[in-house]
């Protein structure tokens, strides 16, 4: 006769009682089936968690004195559950150390609208996936650190792919790693296009060796292009495409991410379960705009979006592409509206563009010097800044973290 599960699949560390409450609020609907709240001091939050074993652990950052060093711990001690730290208005500022922690995500508190919920939920929903995907794999592909870029925007005709294909290739150029170029399009993806590239292999060729994949099986399927990256395609028929679960691509990220330093994902202009999966799996998402009123209102919209789904501010990186005209929005006022600085421009040359799309050859290689090209490289040399500065902030964490335990 089975018996009835009595752990919490949640449980909610916090000594502020408005903070409990708002959360049992929140969860009360639709959220896990077992709520446990545990108050008091640090020394029984082990034995709390040790006893109870719970899925996700909410933290509320200011349950203790040191809380970056605290979540360190417990992602250590407890990889098999997802920490979620629940941050305050004030301790935003903490956000980017408390995603280098290897925090699963964080939520902002108060409540904003469904987004406990929603986070909540996805993070249960990842660490199953997580749970069926455990390849053995050697120590040394373990501890390797995978940089993923996706490239997305609201409005379509943006230049996704043509911003996706010219960075992968000026970052190979920059870092002298391997790249890998994901089609993140289920649908219509343009990626073997821009590149010239005549393959049958796609995405969907991975699916069916989903809970073996390793460098051989992907070394097959991904398709290498002369300037030196790597591809992945989209799918070449509709039904393919339609038949891609987000599941799916979580467990190919896990393994690709083993395999390719850097990862850059052309994710389109379609906002479903999938893009937001790359979006999830990625450290910072490239947002492309045209600076007209049009782009720039889904792009208000989109961040409006992550702010739903929990993601830090500084996840997302504004690119401005076509920029130039006469009739554009001006810097200063996308910067206003959008209330966030522009990380890159790419200037407007419509017959350039075309004429590289036509022949198969991207701007950075068919013209290296043009303002275009030089656009690109630019906007590789600040990402590989982003991955600098965010691989200094990782170290020092860590040996914060290793000295504090050490005293």
């Amino acid at each position: 006769m089975p018996t009835k599960k009595t752990s919490p699949e949640l449980l909610l560390v916090s000594n502020d009682s408005s903070l409990i409450e708002a959360t049992r609020n929140s969860l009360a609907s639709n959220g896990p089936d077992y709520l446990n709240v545990i108050k008091g001091s640090r020394e029984t939050l082990n034995r709390t968690i040790d006893a109870t074993r719970p899925q996700v652990i909410l933290l509320d950052l200011n349950y203790a004195p040191e809380p970056i060093i605290l979540i360190q711990e417990l992602v250590n001690k407890y990889p098999q559950i997802a920490i979620i730290p629940i941050l305050s208005e004030e301790r935003m500022v903490d956000a980017d150390k408390v995603l280098l922690t290897g925090a699963r995500t964080f939520v902002k508190y108060p409540y904003q609208q469904d987004a406990l919920t929603i986070t909540v939920s996805r993070a249960i929903a990842m660490m199953r996936t997580e749970a069926l995907f455990a390849p053995a794999q050697e120590t040394e592909s373990l501890n390797k650190r995978s940089y993923v870029f996706t490239v997305f925007s609201p409005k379509g005709g943006a230049g996704t792919t043509t911003a996706a294909v010219n960075l992968a290739i000026s970052l190979h150029k920059q870092l002298g790693e391997e790249v890998l170029l994901i089609d993140g399009k289920r649908l219509f993806g343009h990626v073997s296009l821009y590149l010239n590239l005549r393959t049958g292999n796609s995405l969907t060729d991975l699916i069916p060796h989903i809970n073996l994949l390793d460098k051989r099986i992907i070394d097959q399927v991904v398709v290498p292009h002369v300037s030196g990256i790597k591809v992945l395609p989209s799918p070449l028929s509709i039904p393919d495409g339609q038949g891609i679960r987000p599941d799916d691509l979580f467990k190919i990220l896990q393994a690709l991410q083993l395999v390719y330093p850097y990862i850059i994902i052309d994710a389109g202009n379609h906002l479903d379960d999938n893009s937001v999966t790359y979006m999830d799996a990625s450290d910072k998402i490239l947002l492309v705009a045209n600076p007209n009123i049009a782009s720039l209102r889904d792009a208000r919209q989109f961040m409006e979006v992550t702010a739903t789904l929990s993601y830090p501010k500084e996840k997302t990186l504004l690119l401005l592409y076509q920029a130039g005209r006469r009739s554009d929005v001006k810097k200063e006022e996308i910067e206003s509206i959008l209330k966030m600085k522009v990380f890159g421009i790419v200037p407007a040359d419509e017959n350039q563009a075309l004429a590289s799309l036509n022949e198969g050859v991207p701007l950075v290689i068919r013209k290296a010097n043009h303002p275009i090209s030089r656009a690109f490289k630019s906007v590789a040399k600040s990402l590989v800044q982003v991955i600098r500065s965010s691989d200094i902030r990782a170290d020092e964490n860590s040996i914060n973290a290793k000295n504090k335990r050490a005293n």
